[in-house]
C-alpha cells in the first residue's frame, strides 16, 4: 500500500533544494521552501527500501 512519505531538509540559507532518489530513477524532485527554512516535498510510495539523498544550491556565486 502506498503511504505519502514527507521529506524535509532544513538550510535556511540555501537558495534551492532537490530530491533524488531510487524510486525516481534518480530524478530530480524540487522541494519547496517554507517560511522556517525547511524544504519539503511529499511523495507517494509504496513499502520498501529506498536510497534517497538531497542536492542544495547554495546563495553564494561561489558554489
Amino acid at each position: 500500500m502506498a503511504a505519502g512519505i514527507e521529506f524535509k531538509l532544513f538550510a535556511s540559507n540555501n537558495k534551492a533544494a532537490k530530491l533524488l532518489g531510487s524510486f525516481s530513477k534518480w530524478a530530480e524532485i524540487p522541494l519547496e521552501k517554507d517560511d522556517q527554512g525547511y524544504f519539503r516535498t511529499k511523495i507517494q510510495l509504496e513499502d520498501g527500501i529506498y536510497q534517497y539523498k538531497f542536492r542544495v544550491q547554495s546563495q553564494s556565486p561561489c558554489f
